[in-house]
């Protein structure tokens, strides 16, 4: 059981990568297939909107819910939740920017709109990987 609880946080970051950009990746490979066209998606044309920025929204709340449930000080919680509240609603807003930029016909640059995506994303999968580490460090020095 130690093992389990100790790879935790590494399943947890693999299903999210697996969920959240490798399943999207393939079945867009699959429909090209399927329907004859010459497709060949990159994360970088299928995330150029700024979808990972809803992804890592996603990412965020369901640590912070872990954060939450966890029996640590409140100023520990409180400090966590707000630092990965931030990075979550930072990297989703480059979505909504980019949804309202294309909504009113204003500038568009999907470069632009990607790399910060992907950055923010990487912020908030950091940030989110760390937390969950150190909930499943500090849960097995309080239990000790």
């Amino acid at each position: 059981m130690p093992e389990w609880i100790t790879a935790k946080w590494l399943w947890w970051a693999g299903l999210y990568l697996a969920l959240g950009v490798f399943l999207p990746w393939s079945m867009t490979r699959s429909w090209a297939r399927r329907h004859q066209k010459d497709f060949k998606p990159a994360p970088s044309r299928l995330f150029r909107r700024g979808e990972l920025g809803l992804l890592s929204l996603l990412l965020a709340l369901s640590v912070s819910w872990d954060l939450e449930r966890s029996g640590f000080s409140p100023t520990m919680v409180a400090v966590g939740s707000v630092l990965l509240a931030m990075s979550g609603i930072m990297a989703a807003s480059v979505w909504v920017e980019t949804y309202c930029r294309d909504a009113t016909s204003s500038h568009l640059d999907l470069r632009r709109s990607w790399v910060a995506s992907r950055n923010l994303s990487l912020l908030v999968f950091s940030i989110s990987i760390v937390t969950e580490i150190l909930l499943d460090r500090l849960t097995k020095v309080v239990h000790q």
